[in-house]
């Protein structure tokens, strides 16, 4: 009876045994099948990196071929210039010895008619120390003309000129660039004594220039104008003559209010330092009235030019979005109080535009949803919340985030776990590759196709290294390396889709940018006075921003607005948006 329980117990043992190493065996397939799985993805990556590191040699070796072509071309054109060089030296050489045997003669019936018989020891050019030779009746300039001052039986090499004055000619000095250049000829300030006469060089006026520059200061000038009341015949009053700035709302005229403007929006220089600029060039006003006048002058342009300006913005087909704080003052029950608000940059990057976005300084969902509610393109931001209502399956926007925001989380906490270094160095391969695309001037559908090639392989170890990460209690116990893992896990949707457009930017830096004059111009104003304020700052940032971006001169461009506007001339809007602009229109 025990034998058989015993063989029964046996015979249990043994079927758990052969049901365990059929699991193992089991499992032992599904990893094989794993390993043959990774192997033949890395074969084929491998393979891809192959055919790109080909194809990229025989580019650079078809550009090393041109450089070497182009440098032999410079060095034979280098040789031909030589050779020019010294027969241009040549021929100089002759030609001012030509010049000395045909003014010679004159020379010495010229010294000889005016009766100057000099000592031939006072103009031996051995003894010439530089100087502008005054006594004996102008030797100095005897001896550069050629002319022979010893007398007729004097020896023939006397006459012979000294090689070491044989010089070329002054090159032209380099002027400054300035407004206005006035020149000033020798006969205007300098008249010419009886029995003198101007010395020559090489048979040519020995001319040299002085410069000076100087500065004219700004010349203000009020116009007054006398205005009387005028009764018509109907009964009816009228006057004289209406305010010549009525159209600008204040007493400043267009190129004065450009150029107050771009003081402070584009030189970030804050109102009291401008009073006191304007104090010292005759024009004495305040504080109050100057603000006043500059914010009368903002609302006139957005009048004129914001809704033009915002809509087509909003019609781009890429939008780089960013988001910063400034520091507002609002009405409270309790008085003004200064509070801090958002202003949301919108840059259209193809265009070269940036519109700024007050609307009552909110950071919420409604903010950025009023100014893209009809928009259908790709947007780049980085990892703000409100950004992720775009990351939906029903979305006809296509939200990219920015690498730089998800590196920089990494690189924080690389000091606290060497590990981090596994997703730095692939995130810095990415950037390599995109600064190759620049390099190659690739278009937006060859940069896509090679991105899937290239980066799309990268994309997929970063995130299988992320996720193995996020399954470690070690690393996620650092708090800022499961900052790091939680962020590019959430945000992976986005990080992911710059491969789906080739046009747009792996970095949101470009529009992180342009906050940088938003930001000093509040380090130097310390904040905002009023909403309103805020509102008019943020358009005329606009303006000014999408001029440097284009290449334009703010202050013209802000002085043809204001002529525009004065004038109530009809134009073409859309032609006077910064990047249609042309200063000559």
């Amino acid at each position: 009876m025990i034998d058989e329980r015993a063989y029964e117990l046996l015979c249990c043992q043994l079927g758990l045994a052969n049901e365990e190493k059929a699991g193992l065996r089991k499992q032992n397939k599904e990893l094989i099948a794993r390993l043959d799985s990774i192997e033949k993805s890395n074969r084929e990556n491998s393979k891809a990196l192959v055919d790109t590191i080909n194809e990229l040699s025989a580019t650079v070796e078809n550009y090393r071929k041109e450089t070497e072509l182009m440098r032999k071309q410079l060095e034979a054109k280098d040789e031909v210039n030589k050779m020019l060089a010294n027969e241009i030296s040549n021929l100089r050489l002759q030609l001012e010895d030509s010049r000395k045997h045909s003014f010679g003669r004159t020379s010495e019936q010229r010294r000889l008619l005016n009766n100057r018989n000099l000592d031939k020891s006072t103009m031996e050019k051995s003894e010439y120390d530089g100087s502008d030779k005054k006594d004996d009746g102008n030797s100095t300039n005897d001896n550069e003309a050629g002319g022979n001052t010893s007398s007729d039986n004097a020896p023939a090499q006397d006459s012979k000129p000294s090689r070491r004055k044989e010089t070329a000619p002054r090159a032209g000095k380099t002027r400054l660039k300035v407004d206005k250049v006035v020149v000033h000829e020798v006969d205007e300030y300098y008249t010419l004594p009886e029995g003198g006469r101007f010395m020559n060089r090489n048979g040519m006026p020995d001319v040299w220039e002085y410069r000076v520059i100087e500065h004219v200061r700004a010349h203000s000038v009020e116009h007054v104008y006398k205005v009387a009341r005028v009764k018509l015949a109907d009964g009816t009053f009228t006057s004289t003559m209406e305010h010549p700035l009525k159209n600008l709302g204040g007493i400043f005229s267009p190129e004065l209010l450009a150029r107050l403007l771009c003081l402070k929006y584009d030189f970030s220089m804050p109102e009291n330092r401008q009073i006191r600029l304007l104090a010292r060039e005759g024009i004495h006003i305040s504080n109050t009235t100057l603000n006043s006048y500059i914010h009368n002058g903002i609302a006139k342009l957005r009048e004129f030019m914001e809704d033009v300006f915002k809509e087509f913005v909003q019609r781009a087909n890429y939008l780089m979005v960013d988001e910063t704080t400034e520091l507002v003052g609002v009405e409270t029950k309790e008085g003004k109080a200064y509070r801090r608000k958002y202003l949301w940059a919108f840059f259209a990057k193809h265009i070269k535009m940036v519109y700024y976005h007050y609307n009552n300084g909110s950071r919420s969902f409604d903010a950025a949803k009023s100014f893209l509610e009809y928009f259908m393109g790709t947007i780049s931001t980085d990892g703000y919340t409100v950004y992720r209502m775009f990351d939906g399956e029903d979305s006809k926007v296509l939200h990219i985030g920015c690498w730089t925001h998800c590196r920089r989380l990494w690189v924080d906490a690389l000091p606290s776990d060497r590990t981090a270094m596994d997703i730095i160095a692939p995130i810095g391969d990415m950037f390599r590759n995109e600064e190759l695309f620049r390099m190659m001037k690739l278009s937006s559908e060859q940069i896509k196709a090679k991105r899937l090639k290239l980066t799309g392989p990268i994309l997929e170890r970063i995130h299988h290294k992320v996720v193995i990460m996020m399954q470690d209690a070690k690393i996620m116990a650092n708090e800022l390396m499961r900052k790091a893992v939680n962020y590019t896990i959430n945000q992976w949707k986005s990080l992911r889709n710059i491969l789906k457009d080739g046009s747009a930017e792996i970095s949101n830096n470009l529009c992180e940018q342009r906050m940088k004059p938003v930001k000093l111009l509040l380090k130097n104003c310390m904040n905002i006075g009023s909403e309103d304020a805020a509102e008019n700052s943020a358009f005329i940032f606009s303006l000014i921003e999408s001029c440097k971006l284009n290449d334009i001169a703010p202050q013209e461009y802000l002085k043809h607005l204001f002529e525009c506007i004065l004038h109530g001339k009809e134009c073409d809007k859309k032609a006077l948006l910064p990047c249609f602009y042309k200063p000559e229109c």
